[in-house]
């Protein structure tokens, strides 16, 4: 879902913000949340808009990341992340991603 500017987010509560134009890599370390005997099994990448693009992504031990381009000047976006372990778990991260003008 695309956010108006400072209509839901303030500066404080965004992640990062890009350009428009770049395609930038964001990502999680899943290491402080599962066990360390206990592997990333799956991991995919969403967007709230199709203002964004998810490139490519990848998973890197406890690691997931994800290449994104795109976005509208002075809006907001939520890329969230799911990942599926090897012991049966499923979990969510959530990014919010400012889009200004650079």
């Amino acid at each position: 879902m695309v956010k108006s500017p400072n209509a839901v987010a303030i500066q404080s509560q965004v992640d990062a913000t890009k350009s428009a134009a770049a395609i930038l890599d964001y990502g999680f370390n899943w290491s402080s949340v599962i066990a360390s005997a206990e592997s990333i099994s799956s991991s995919s990448w969403t967007v709230s808009s199709s203002d964004l693009t998810v490139v490519s992504s990848n998973t890197s031990g406890t690691t997931t990341s994800a290449f994104i381009s795109g976005g509208k000047d002075g809006y907001f976006y939520e890329l969230t992340n799911t990942i599926a372990t090897d012991q049966g778990r499923t979990m969510v991260r959530v990014f919010t991603l400012g889009v200004q003008s650079k």
